[in-house]
């Protein structure tokens, strides 16, 4: 499950918007990201989608089971369609998923919305293992933020760091980057996965990349060239 603080969470099926967290309204996302420059020759262009809502998103959390949370709400799906109609002729090729629910219906979507195959589950693109105590106890992501907070990046049993989501991230660009050089593909991931990501690009020191602060259903935008260099052209459009 992506951690409380990275997602937006909703009371009687209305988002809660904190500033920090709002995405440019629907019109001026379109136009960045038709606005986008020219694929250098070779590059690969990777749109990047937080999953849209789920129901493990809404506050208060629904008295269910994990497995029943991991599912988009109505209003998730509504972010799926819209992310995939605003890169309708963006030159996507191909649309990679973890294999959450909540992705997989995401990526779906988004793949009905541009015509696409089904996506292909990438295991890379799953959510953080969170690991286990001393104790053996699973830990929540309160325990992990409280590593970040306090300046470090453990590895738990069982579990990643923030550096190694970020690594294990820039390894499946790359590898795809080498097969579909010149195209533009869709990872559908988690807050947390994309934060490690990004935040290895922009050199930011690992635990101050959480909290993520990443709208469901947005979309950042990442050229990658050849030599394995990546930029960062748009981060966190929201279409609707």
């Amino acid at each position: 499950m992506d951690s409380p603080l990275a997602g937006l969470r909703s009371t009687a099926g209305r988002v809660l918007l904190g500033a920090a967290l709002l995405g440019p309204p629907a019109s001026l996302a379109d136009d960045a990201l038709g606005g986008l420059p020219p694929l250098p020759s070779g590059a690969l262009r990777v749109f990047l989608v937080r999953h849209g809502q789920a129901l493990s998103n809404l506050e208060p959390v629904p008295s269910l089971p994990p497995e029943q949370l991991d599912h988009l709400t109505a209003l998730g799906r509504q972010q799926a369609e819209a992310a995939g109609r605003a890169l309708a002729r963006l030159g996507v090729g191909a649309v990679f998923t973890s294999s959450a629910s909540r992705a997989r219906e995401t990526a779906e979507g988004m793949s009905a919305a541009l015509s696409l195959p089904p996506p292909a589950v990438e295991p890379r693109l799953r959510p953080m293992d969170l690991g286990r105590g001393p104790d053996g106890r699973g830990l929540a992501w309160k325990d992990r933020a409280a590593e970040w907070e306090a300046g470090r990046d453990p590895t738990p049993v069982d579990g990643e760091s923030m550096e190694r989501v970020g690594h294990r991230m820039a390894e499946l660009v790359r590898a795809i980057g080498r097969s579909r050089r010149g195209r533009g593909v869709v990872m559908v991931t988690h807050g947390e996965v994309l934060a490690a990501y990004l935040g290895r690009i922009r050199g930011t020191p690992a635990p101050r990349r959480y909290p993520p602060g990443l709208a469901n259903g947005s979309i950042t935008v990442v050229d990658v060239l050849p030599t394995g260099a990546a930029t960062i052209r748009l981060t966190m459009q929201t279409p609707q």
